[in-house]
């Protein structure tokens, strides 16, 4: 009489190359956050360590985006002054062109007068387009930053 024994198989063990791969994943894990204000479960452990710290986080965040928004305007204020009193001294040049150059046409130096005159005039010109030119620069270069960072929804 022959018995029958089962043979169970058993897992063959891990190698120590597969358990450092599964140590390796298991700490694979990352996370982040973006804002003045810590991640939300985060944040309220801060007022567990000290009380009150919650509220004085968000304060600070409030007076830090105050303060910027102040600077904002201060620099939005200064270059609409700097832009005005441009438009207003590249008048006053210009004016002072024509009129030295027809005072200078008049006093009989037609080709001195008109040198004048073409020198107000083209740097006047070539002012303007310089400006122009500049500032659709910025403008592109500003709408590729508004384009490389997308606003989260």
């Amino acid at each position: 009489m022959a018995k029958n024994k089962k043979i169970k198989k058993k897992d063959p063990p891990s190698s120590p190359q597969k358990q450092q791969q599964q140590i390796q994943q298991a700490r694979a894990q990352l996370q982040v956050h973006e804002g003045p204000l810590p991640a939300p479960d985060v944040f309220g452990q801060y007022d567990q360590i000290v009380p009150g710290a919650a509220e004085r986080i968000i304060a600070m965040a409030e007076s830090q985006a105050n303060h910027r928004q102040k600077l904002e305007l201060i620099a939005v204020k200064s270059g609409s002054r700097d832009s005005l009193l441009g438009l207003i001294f590249g008048l006053i040049i210009g004016l002072s062109a024509i009129i030295g150059s027809v005072l200078t046409i008049m006093s009989g130096k037609e080709q001195g007068g008109a040198a004048l005159g073409i020198t107000g005039l083209a740097s006047l010109v070539g002012v303007f387009v310089y400006g122009s030119r500049q500032r659709r620069l910025e403008r592109e270069a500003k709408m590729q930053r508004v384009n490389s960072h997308p606003q989260k929804g």
